[in-house]
């Protein structure tokens, strides 16, 4: 038969004697004259007829165990190694065949040795005492027979290419097996595999890590030992009993670990298959999704937030619109929300200015982005600018890191420029910059830095005034006015008062834990009459004020700050329709009831649910009364 393609049937005999050559040679060719074909079958069990199944063997021959070393050295280097070597024991006057066994195994391992002596009667072991060697050796005594020969020739040939084939496949696979386990290693998932009972085969560094283990004690380990890494260690334990007695299903589950360290994992096992398509374990696969539970939880925040936002600031929730004013302001900013046009906010202390810019901010296409508000009063003329525009490291004495600036922060939305009038005018050349090129410079930086970002600014003080005072930049009020609103304090709109004082009153009863829902009658009248020099800002924190110290369900002046109590004596102009009768006069009871319902109508704006509130009757009852005086017309 012929070798296998690419198969090595390379020989070498090793033998000082010529005639041993010969003979090996003879019997080992492809020729077998003189052979017959009964010899063949008797010596290989065969009764075929067919001759042709020796091999074709590539013969080389040494006399000396130098030569034998120096021609498998050579056949290693030329990548063409022998396969089997025959090596006689007696080869004066160099090496004997123990030293050139030692000698070739050193460069070759692999080669199958026969050793070729005249021994008879003493084995193996005596013969070559050092162990070492003995390893793939077999001898064969003189003389030889030639089926001996031949059959041991294919044997060990064949053993021999198995054996590298055998070598060269586990090379491969233990390759793979290493590409396999990079691959698993530099994922960001723990896996494991296991077998049919839950014992760990195989478990990649992630997968250590999460359960805080080491290589050496995964040996024998069993995916039960990992129950007490588990929030609920019954339910974990259950769920592998499932995984384990349904092998083909596949299994999902969220769990919680509170060993090494608290946290959630998404557990996905699996089973594996053989060849055969039999289930012959399951891998398990364990992701961390504490992290993105916890930025869904915050979208999710965010969301809501935004959506409270965008009902808070809504133009249907602006508290104070009831006035001509207020609807005024209210129309402007509905025209300011449909472009990025600068604009700037003026009006006294506490009138609401940020609250305006936070209207147009959350009502415009920039919506989604930042709101930033800068109060440029509040912060220190050494450090605005680096507030402003953000810094360098080493910008300054103790500007250890680099700083991003407020209009950097911005960038996609809104800023405010809250109290504007109070700027420097050295930065107020900075600032007409920005809104020039709409770019930035860091504090020590080289930079410029392109922003996009939508500047609202806001006042107390009159910008004209600085500027002929020559305290603001004319060119950087045209450029912040492009589109004024002008907020008016809350004495010029006092109609606003009871829709803001309910609105605020809510607010704290809800904020206390309260039942303050009604104000009376004689506090309203307090808060009417009042002049307000801090404007809504002063409404709300009396209203607070008031409702922390009442302890009945109406709002009562006496709880209101003494300075509003105080002011009772000085007399706005009235609201009411009707003059105060004199005071012999007797005046009917149908006709007080009658004026209580127009000055409550004209103190709560004509909201009749107010009204109804402050007077302490029902709104059916208002609504009959005011059919009753015929004052359903005149509302």
């Amino acid at each position: 038969m012929k070798l296998k393609s690419g198969w090595n049937n390379r020989i070498l005999v090793v033998d000082d004697e010529e005639n041993i050559h010969q003979d090996l040679e003879e019997m080992l060719r492809t020729d077998l004259t003189g052979t017959t074909i009964d010899d063949l079958a008797k010596a290989f069990g065969s009764n075929t007829t067919d001759v042709s199944f020796l091999p074709d063997f590539e013969i080389h021959h040494a006399k000396s165990g130098k030569e034998a070393y120096q021609k498998v050295k050579n056949a290693i280097e030329n990548n063409n190694p022998i396969a089997v070597a025959y090596i006689d024991m007696r080869m004066p006057p160099d090496w004997d065949g123990v030293e050139t066994i030692r000698r070739i195994r050193g460069i070759d391992r692999n080669v199958e040795i026969v050793i070729m002596t005249a021994y008879t009667d003493k084995p193996l072991s005596e013969i070559i005492q050092d162990m070492d060697l003995l390893d793939k050796l077999l001898y064969i005594r003189k003389p030889f027979a030639r089926e001996e020969i031949q059959q041991m020739t294919i044997s060990l040939v064949e053993k021999w290419n198995v054996c590298v084939e055998l070598e060269i496949n586990r090379q491969e696979l233990e390759i793979n097996r290493q590409r396999l386990e990079a691959v698993l290693n530099s994922t960001g998932e723990a896996i494991a595999a296991f077998d049919l009972e839950g014992f760990i085969l195989f478990a990649n560094k992630r997968f250590l890590e999460m359960f805080d283990l080491t290589e050496d004690i995964l040996c024998g380990m069993s995916v039960y030992n990992l129950r007490n890494h588990f929030q609920e260690p019954g339910r974990f334990e259950k769920n592998q009993e499932l995984f384990f007695s349904n092998p083909e299903e596949v299994f999902k589950d969220i769990v919680e670990v509170k060993l090494p360290k608290r946290r959630m994992l998404y557990m996905y096992t699996a089973p594996v298959f053989n060849m055969e398509e039999n289930v012959v374990g399951r891998i398990m696969l364990c992701r961390d999704v504490s992290m993105e539970i916890e930025i869904n939880q915050m979208k999710a925040e965010v969301i809501r937030l935004r959506a409270e936002l965008e009902v808070e600031y809504s133009f249907n929730r602006l508290i104070g619109s009831i006035s001509k004013k207020m609807k005024d302001v209210v129309e402007l900013i509905k025209q300011a929300v449909q472009s990025d046009i600068t604009v700037l906010i003026q009006g006294e202390t506490g009138t609401g200015k940020e609250l305006i810019a936070k209207e147009i901010h959350y009502n415009s296409p920039r919506k989604n982005g930042p709101f930033i508000p800068v109060n440029c009063a509040a912060i220190p003329e050494t450090l605005i600018e680096s507030e402003l525009f953000g810094h360098e490291k080493g910008a300054f004495t103790g500007a250890t890191a680099r700083k991003i600036g407020r209009f950097e922060q911005a960038n996609g939305g809104t800023i405010l420029l809250d109290e504007i009038g109070e700027m420097h005018p050295s930065l107020q050349v900075k600032l007409l910059r920005v809104l020039q090129e709409r770019e930035i410079q860091r504090v020590g930086g080289t930079g410029v830095i392109p922003v996009d970002v939508r500047i609202i600014a806001s006042t107390n003080i009159d910008l004209e005034v600085a500027i002929k005072a020559g305290k603001f930049r004319e060119d950087l009020f045209y450029r912040i006015a492009a589109f004024p609103i002008v907020i008016p304090p809350l004495r010029e709109r006092y109609e606003d008062i009871p829709l803001l004082a309910e609105h605020f009153l809510n607010q704290a009863s809800e904020k206390t834990g309260k039942s303050v829902s009604v104000i009376s009658v004689e506090a309203m009248e307090l808060l009417m009459n009042y002049q307000w020099p801090g404007n809504v800002r002063e409404l709300e924190s009396a209203i607070e004020r008031g409702v922390l110290l009442e302890t009945s369900s109406v709002l009562q002046a006496s709880n209101l700050p003494s300075g509003i109590i105080a002011s009772s004596g000085k007399v706005r102009p009235k609201v009411a329709k009707y003059e105060k009768p004199d005071e012999i006069e007797i005046i009917p009871l149908e006709e007080i009831e009658k004026m209580a319902l127009i000055n409550a109508l004209r103190i709560t704006g004509k909201n009749i649910q107010q009204a109804a509130k402050a007077l302490g009757i029902n709104r059916a009852t208002v609504y009959r009364k005011l059919e009753k005086y015929k004052l359903l017309d005149d509302r």
